[in-house]
């Protein structure tokens, strides 16, 4: 806490201490012939030399605007613009302290007929909801990615995963020259594209789904277009990648791509044993491998959280093509194979009044993962009021894995508790198709009314072959010990589709008023056929088989109002009635359900704070309504609970979030209440030998309270520097009940945390990011003994770029993660570095050779601890070590961008 308070102040005095030598410009920009205000104006101060931006804002309601902290004995330009108005031009060249009032600055409207003798760059406009920055006023160096052009753009930042935000929101897509780019992962284009080939940066509201502004302005999310300089347009360009090293790890990659005007195809392509399930990653290990936890999210894989070590193969591609302006065609295929190795090892307390309960355990598990996605998109807006869009998918998943694993488990009083062994192989294989239907019109005669039909549907058939041995030896209760050989045949079919129609009409220029009505099918089997093997005949146990099936018909009512009080306050409110007819089927009996509910909604956003209340319904699943009892091993069994009803869930929001463009200061909060009526407890009964049997029941829940908060800020360049940081405060509290030997009590948690963010560059020459994180979980249990469980973690990361001599790049990375309170024998602080020197070649820097080293000290590993209802679990999987790779990467491109 004391270093990230101490960051705060340095910063402080650091922006403080050039202030003073700094200059400042102010005025208020207006239109020439009826002398109104032109709110949001886009003011910007560039640089007369390389026309790279040097600051803006946008004037306010009133049309005044100001620029602080700007350079002094220096040419510069300033450029006031606004659609549809000439823009204002001035150089100037400061002195010290100097404060300069325009005034009023007055804009003349553009002539039809006027004739443009000399072309003005505007370094960022702004056109109703979109701001769109030219690429060329942000100087980036040769052979940059998209990455780095968007880390300069005022209000974006780009993390160290490479999540983008603008203005504090998070950016859900990115989309090529208004086209998908290999799905909604933005990553993707940004590592792998060059900066050089683009134009025009757009970013603008995610309002796809959403054009009649339902979401709150507090919670949308923004979506990027890059739009690509013409001559890229008619071009081929790409890059492969290859590298070996030792310890036999390897990565080889590659990306092409041809854009023909209306046609844009792309195929990408890799493989590696290095933990990356995608190929979008950090700039650290684009080319050498240094993600130890797993990589980011893209094709179909996910993030590697459990540890171990994966190998991945993965390629498609992504075709698009515009039929005129009006018709839109995405096209996308992946195939993804990943084969994943775990080594772990488990240390779990378990509460039991005077006893604990103290089990070691070792485990092996493999996994081989084949999947292949087929998506396709076909948008439609024939004129300017309707839009249908059309999004079908299809997958195929088959996985076969296996694990063994052995634990013992001793008591507190050191005596032994039982021992079990136990190994399992399973083959699964999914089939999922998805479709989306959309369709909006707007009213051409009368504003803000609109018509929306959507439409989802999803089938889903599964099968597995599990096969399970498990030896348990109860050194407490001898007669308890046994041998289990099963095999276990699974088939589940999952199939759901609705259909829902919108009418939104307007009373008056203030009152809206609507009605939404649904109708939803969910159709749902699962057939689990066990038969035991241990005599080597296969024999059904029908006691340890199930066939269920449900079919649930849900119907929903939804009228609702917006009311706009003032421009910036408005009330949307709705009642959703609801009627849910349910059947459900199990092999010897039939539970029909009916129920009806009233789930209000209401939202009221005021001056960019939003407060929300809604109230949600879940249904228990099937499978815990089946009335029969599951012995899945000698020390586990499980027992439906017929009688269980629906939990109803009430939620209260408040979200608040402000951006200043002038200081390019963001602020934001964010709050949670929720609590549960008749909400599904398990209920334990745990012997002393450690046998657990649970069911499921209704309890009444209590609140639980979550915030978060956080400020983000950078800093205008002084004398090359850039500086930006953030903070983020956050805490949760919640109550669960715990149900165990009879013994009913409250288990509280409060959980908090802070994390701190510094970034500084310096002529994108030294890039230095700084990050600082501490979490505390105190968890306690009211009954038994009141016992008290506190988990503390701490975890700094650094990463340095260093971009000198020319044409060599020294990187360097550190992860740094402290646990205190893991059990002997698990590591407590794990400290991963990893570095790398680069070398570039060929013209425009188009190769590069680069010797990597990941995990320099040989320390990385994998170990986290969690609390369930009466234990504490600390865990230890394997992970990469410390290996060498050398990597040759090469760009091409078939047309000179110029």
């Amino acid at each position: 806490m004391k270093t990230i308070f101490l960051s705060l102040i340095l910063l402080c005095l650091f922006s403080a201490s050039f202030a003073q030598n700094r200059a400042a410009i102010k005025g208020k920009v207006t239109d020439s012939l009826n002398k109104q205000p032109l709110e949001l104006s886009t003011v910007a101060m560039v640089d007369l030399k390389d026309t790279s931006l040097i600051a803006y804002t946008l004037s306010k309601k009133n049309g005044d605007f100001e620029l602080q902290r700007l350079p002094v004995d220096k040419e510069v330009r300033l450029v006031i613009s606004f659609a549809g108005y000439k823009s204002y031009i001035r150089r100037f060249n400061f002195k010290k302290g100097d404060i300069v009032d325009l005034g009023t600055v007055a804009l003349n409207s553009k002539m039809l007929s006027e004739v443009v003798v000399r072309a003005e760059r505007v370094p960022i406009k702004v056109k109703k909801d979109t701001i769109e920055f030219d690429a060329a006023a942000f100087k980036t160096r040769p052979n940059a990615a998209v990455e780095e052009l968007l880390k300069k753009l005022p209000g974006v930042q780009v993390d160290g995963d490479g999540t983008i935000t603008v203005n504090g929101k998070q950016v859900s897509k990115l989309l090529i020259d208004g086209k998908q780019f290999f799905g909604s992962d933005p990553k993707i284009a940004t590592k792998n594209l060059d900066a050089a080939i683009v134009a025009q940066v757009q970013v603008y509201d995610d309002r796809e789904n959403d054009p009649d502004h339902l979401v709150s302005e507090t919670q949308v999310q923004k979506i990027i277009n890059i739009k690509l300089k013409k001559a890229i347009k008619k071009s081929i360009f790409g890059k492969v990648f290859g590298g070996a090293g030792s310890r036999d790890r390897y990565e080889a990659g590659g990306l092409f791509n041809m854009f023909r005007d209306t046609l844009q195809v792309s195929i990408i392509g890799l493989s590696n044993n290095l933990n990356h399930t995608g190929f979008s990653r950090e700039e650290l290990n684009a080319q050498g491998g240094f993600d130890r936890s797993g990589g980011n999210t893209s094709f179909n894989g996910g993030r590697n959280w459990g540890g171990g070590i994966e190998k991945i193969t993965s390629g498609g591609f992504n075709l698009n093509q515009n039929y005129g302006e009006k018709l839109k065609l995405n096209l996308q295929y992946f195939y993804t194979q990943r084969n994943n190795t775990v080594e772990s090892a488990n240390f779990q307390q378990q509460f039991l009044k005077d006893t604990t309960l103290l089990t070691r355990a070792s485990s092996n598990r493999y996994a081989n993962n084949h999947t292949h996605t087929i998506s396709g998109l076909v948008e439609w807006k024939p004129d300017t009021v309707r839009n249908l869009r059309y999004n079908p998918s299809l997958s195929y998943n088959s996985n076969n894995s296996g694990s063994s694993a052995l634990g013992n488990t001793s008591n507190n009083f050191d005596m032994p508790v039982n021992k079990s062994v136990s190994n399992s192989t399973n083959d699964w294989h999914s089939t999922q198709f998805n479709q989306s239907f959309y369709f909006h019109k707007r009213s051409k005669n009368k504003s803000k009314e609109s018509f929306t039909i959507s439409h989802n549907l999803s089938i889903n058939p599964n099968h597995s072959n599990n096969f399970n041995n498990n030896d348990v030896v109860n050194y407490q209760r001898p007669d308890l010990s046994d041998s289990l050989h099963r095999l276990s045949v699974h088939t589940s079919n999952n199939a759901s589709g609705n259909l829902d129609f919108s009418y939104r009409y307007p009373v008056t220029k203030n009152l809206i008023v609507d009605v939404t009505t649904s109708g939803i099918y969910n159709k749902t089997s699962d057939q689990v056929f066990t038969y035991d093997r241990k005599t080597g005949l296969d024999s059904l146990i029908s006691n340890q088989s199930s066939d269920l099936k449900r079919d649930q018909w849900t119907e929903n009512i939804k009228p609702g109002i917006t009311y706009q009080l003032n421009k910036k306050t408005q009330i949307i409110a709705g009642l959703n009635t609801q009627w849910q007819q349910i059947n459900n089927n199990f092999v010897t009996s039939r539970l029909m359900q009916n129920y009806f509910f009233l789930l209000p909604t209401i939202r009221i956003e005021a001056y960019g704070i939003s407060f929300s209340y809604e109230r949600r319904v879940n249904q228990p699943g099937i499978s815990n309504l089946q009335p029969i009892t599951i012995v899945y091993s000698p020390l586990y069994s499980y027992t439906g609970n017929p009688n269980l009803v629906p939990s109803i869930n009430n939620n209260y929001y408040i979200n608040f979030f402000k951006y200043f463009n002038d200081s390019q200061l963001g602020i934001y909060s964010y709050g949670n209440i929720s609590s549960q009526k008749n909400m599904a407890v398990t209920q334990q009964t745990i012997s002393s030998d450690g046998a657990q049997t649970n069911t499921t029941v209704n309890r009444d829940g209590r609140p639980s309270y979550n915030f978060s908060v956080g400020v983000f800020k950078r800093f205008k360049k002084v004398k090359e520097w850039q500086v930006n940081t953030s903070t983020n405060f956050y805490g949760n509290y919640y109550q669960s009940l715990n149900l165990l030997n009879n013994v009913e009590g409250w288990q509280n948690t409060v959980s908090y945390g802070v994390h701190e963010n510094i970034g500084v560059n310096w002529k994108d020459v030294i890039d230095l990011n700084t990050g600082v994180g501490f979490n505390q979980s105190n968890t306690k249990y009211h009954y038994d003994d009141f016992r008290s469980v506190r988990v503390g973690t701490y975890n700094i990361s650094n990463s340095l770029v260093v971009r000198f001599p020319k044409k060599i790049i020294w990187e360097t990375k550190q992860d740094f993660n402290y646990n205190g309170q893991v059990t002997a024998g698990f590591k407590k602080g794990v400290n991963v570095v990893s570095s790398s020197l680069a070398l570039q070649m060929l013209k425009k820097d188009r190769g590069e050779l680069k010797f990597s080293v990941y995990d320099i000290f040989n320390q990385n590993v994998s170990v986290y601890r969690y609390i369930n209802s009466n234990s504490v679990n600390d865990v230890q999987n394997n992970t990469l070590k410390r290996y060498f790779m050398v990597t040759y990467s090469i760009k091409f491109n078939k047309l000179s961008t110029k």
